[in-house]
């Protein structure tokens, strides 16, 4: 199982947020906030098999993507009204 980088970024205001893959909670993070000074709530590092399909929800806010995991690392942010995800093979820098 390989590990994977989760860093939530921009958008989030005292939020819940939840993270699994078949089924199963991976992680949840409660009441986070951005940190404007570095654009960063929290950063979670999470086990997922090779070929799993993320799920990243915001329940407070309705929001819910999916995503198939094919990068080490992955940005989250709220933006728009719409829960943004976007892999990387960098790992995402932070002032």
């Amino acid at each position: 199982m390989p590990a994977l980088q989760i860093d939530f970024e921009d958008g989030f205001a005292g939020d819940t947020v939840v993270v699994t893959a078949g089924g199963r909670e991976l992680w949840r993070g409660d009441a986070l906030s951005t940190n404007p000074a570095v654009s960063l709530a929290a950063v979670a590092s999470v086990e997922v098999d090779e070929h799993a399909v993320l799920e990243v929800a915001v329940p407070d806010r309705g929001l819910r993507e999916s995503w198939p995991v094919d990068a080490p690392f992955l940005r989250v942010e709220l933006a728009g009204g719409r829960l943004l995800l976007q892999p990387s093979r960098e790992r995402p820098l932070h002032l």
